[in-house]
């Protein structure tokens, strides 16, 4: 794992906002977060409360602090509503164990947070910096290391996976300033600007050294369990009826899944698909400026080969926002056990990408056809049985951190910020 030591800025100067005096108080929150990490409680004092009232108004905390009698070293933060517990000037306050207060207000899109910090107290080990990740935020998994740590353990990310499978998710750690000589370790993905590849409303490990931690990711979202396909051009009346009672013949696991992504997804239905697909059939993907698609052709909706077509760019939809390559590889081994596997279906003097042979396959498992029709050469290479349970273990809603359709474009979300703030939860 690859150590990046990140620009550090090293002020505990206090930080000013516009607004009022008055705001939701999430002091409770963040003694949840302390108490969910393993730490002391940091209850709210009236120095450190007074301290965010005044950062919350944009006056002096620290006067207001020390006017109340607080003791200790002074920390405040402001950071953005909805995805303030991800960014690390929350995460260095909140969960350094020599805080011995703490308090916190949201108001006007921002929260602020004030602690009194007790340098004497004892910092001996890494603390995980939040037990719950925001798959939409890079940097959402940290760790706090000690003051005179001086080098940075082995990390390692893993996910138990199906019937007992161990992935290890490949990440870098990039290292800023925490309070007093703390440092704070930030884990994204191996680009070093998006966070890992990771599924809603799952458990992780992450192991430091010879310590470990559970983690584990925010539940589905609420929006993704009641939106529905988001209709666009011409997608209505008998149309979208077809295409939803072709939904509706699928298998359980498969409508559960379409059913998840669904809202993520505008549908358009055109006569005429030739100018988008390069032909005139259906299909789907990802336009950056509107979110994910499926474009239908108005023909292909009434026959069995065009309702093929269609279930197979379903596929594509399922597998840009539920799988990766953890799940690539289990589905090459499932398909590879079949009498017609071969290493190379050939299409058009090359061999058919994996991701079209995934997308045939689950389009034969919706349709429960014995046979493929797209053109890609390859036959049905698992049972409907053995597809589906692969497929219930394999997939989670994961789309990747910078297509996130609930932190971009597409129907669910607006802006990034209305986006991260599509949780609810007050920080």
């Amino acid at each position: 794992m690859l150590i990046v030591l990140g620009s550090i800025v090293a002020s505990l100067a206090p930080l000013f906002v516009a607004g009022h005096a008055s705001g939701a108080d999430i002091s409770s929150d963040l003694s949840r977060e302390r108490s969910a990490a393993g730490l002391r409680a940091a209850r709210p004092s009236p120095p450190v409360v007074g301290a965010a009232n005044a950062l919350l108004a944009g006056r002096d905390p620290q006067a207001a602090f020390s006017s109340a009698g607080g003791t200790g070293v002074l920390v405040t933060a402001v950071a953005p509503k909805g995805s303030a517990l991800s960014t690390p000037q929350l995460k260095r306050i909140v969960f350094d164990p020599r805080v011995t207060a703490i308090a916190g207000s949201a108001a006007n899109g921002n929260v602020v947070v004030a602690g009194a910090l007790d340098t004497t107290l004892p910092f001996t080990r890494p603390v995980l910096a939040g037990v719950t990740v925001d798959p939409a935020v890079a940097g959402s998994i940290a760790l706090l290391f000690p003051p005179g740590t001086a080098t940075i353990p082995n990390v390692t990310l893993t996910e138990r996976r199906g019937s007992g499978t161990t992935v290890t998710l490949g990440i870098v750690a990039t290292a800023t300033e925490g309070l007093a000589g703390a440092i704070l370790v930030q884990i994204k993905g191996r680009d070093r600007v998006t966070g890992p590849q990771m599924g809603y409303g799952l458990r992780y490990r992450i192991t430091v050294g010879t310590l470990s931690f559970n983690l584990r990711t925010l539940p589905l979202p609420r929006v993704l369990q009641s939106a529905t396909f988001a209709s666009g051009e011409g997608f209505e009346g008998r149309d979208r009826d077809r295409f939803l009672r072709e939904i509706a013949g699928f298998p359980a696991t498969a409508r559960r899944i379409v059913g998840y992504v669904g809202g993520a997804i505008t549908v358009r239905v055109l006569g005429s698909t030739a100018a988008v697909c390069h032909a005139q059939t259906s299909c789907g993907g990802y336009d950056p400026g509107h979110g994910y698609f499926i474009l239908l052709n108005r023909g292909q909706l009434r026959s069995e080969f065009g309702q093929f077509v269609i279930a197979h760019e379903l596929g594509h939809l399922v597998d840009f926002l539920g799988l990766d390559s953890f799940s690539y590889d289990s589905f090459h081994t499932l398909f590879a056990r079949s009498r017609g596997w071969r290493s190379c279906f050939p299409y058009n003097g090359h061999c058919t990408p994996f991701a079209e042979v995934f997308a045939d396959q689950f389009a034969s498992y919706a349709m429960r056809v014995t046979s493929i029709p797209t053109g890609y050469n390859d036959p049905v290479l698992a049972s409907g049985v053995s597809f589906g349970r692969l497929l219930a273990e394999q997939w989670a809603f994961r789309p990747p951190q910078e297509r996130n359709p609930l932190a971009g474009f597409g129907p669910l979300a607006r802006t990034f910020t209305d986006a991260l703030q599509s949780g609810g939860s007050g920080l």
